[in-house]
């Protein structure tokens, strides 16, 4: 008697291409994943690191708004301003920078070219903070006029941050005397910007060609305190600060440009 033989039902079979397809696939699929935890651990720790990074100083800011501040300076004193500010690498007591900080400070003038520049460290740490007083000198323009000058603190390490401020230096003494050609008067005007005195003496000179206006109060205040020479043509007078005055020349010659006037403190 014979068997019924039943046919035999065959598995799939796995090649050696497949295999090693589903071998690469594996592998790709963890270092990606691998990766990704990286780079997401990478990212939490340099997110981390910027949220203890500071970056600040007392009068600069990286807010869009800048600051602007106005400082009197006395160029006939001295031919250099000086701009005064710190650096700090901490927002407030609990907030401190914990990495050294490197930065570089430059400043420019309005119509003008680059001037004065610093660089160095803030040290990390420190009980409160630590902080670098920066001084900036500013040159004395030609001829004397306010100058605004904006300030830019870059940091070079370990993060990029940008700090600004603009300050406005004003005479303390300015004077200007008004073009004159074809005048028979030529009139010069005096400034003097707000100062904690309350007033100062200036000395005004005029070169021969013209006469101040004698009915002029300060010429009427020069003569009875007998400060007015009027041969060598100087005068001698106590103006109040956060003033402008005028003092009217009568020129000798109508047609020319009379100019030669000078204004000085004593």
């Amino acid at each position: 008697m014979g068997f019924l033989s039943l046919p035999k039902t065959k598995g799939p079979k796995l090649t050696v291409k497949f295999v090693m397809i589903l071998i690469i696939m594996v592998i790709f699929s963890t270092v990606v994943l691998a990766s990704y935890i990286h780079k997401a651990n990478l990212n939490t720790y340099f997110a981390t690191a910027v949220e203890d990074f500071y970056f600040t100083s007392n009068l600069l800011t990286d807010h869009q708004s800048i600051p602007n501040y106005q400082i009197t300076h006395d160029w006939q004193a001295s031919n250099t301003a000086t701009i005064s500010f710190d650096l700090r690498n901490y927002e407030n007591p609990l907030n401190i920078s914990s990495c050294e900080i490197a930065y570089e400070v430059k400043y420019t003038v309005a119509a003008g070219p680059a001037g004065d520049t610093a660089s160095g460290t803030i040290a990390a740490g420190g009980s409160g903070g630590n902080k670098e007083t920066i001084n900036l000198s500013v040159t004395k323009p030609d001829p004397v006029r306010p100058l605004v000058v904006t300030v830019t603190a870059t940091t070079t390490s370990p993060y990029s941050k940008t700090l600004r401020g603009k300050f406005v230096i004003t005479p303390a003494i300015s004077y200007q005397m008004a073009e004159n050609a074809a005048s028979p008067v030529a009139v010069l005007t005096i400034t003097l910007a707000q100062s904690m005195e309350p007033a100062r003496d200036v000395i005004i000179s005029w070169p021969a060609g013209a006469a101040p206006d004698m009915t002029n109060p300060l010429v009427i205040a020069a003569t009875d305190a007998e400060t007015i020479d009027l041969t060598n043509r100087t005068l001698t007078t106590s103006l109040n600060t956060a003033a402008v005055y005028e003092l009217v020349f009568f020129k000798d010659l109508g047609e020319s440009d009379y100019t030669g006037v000078t204004v000085t403190g004593s």
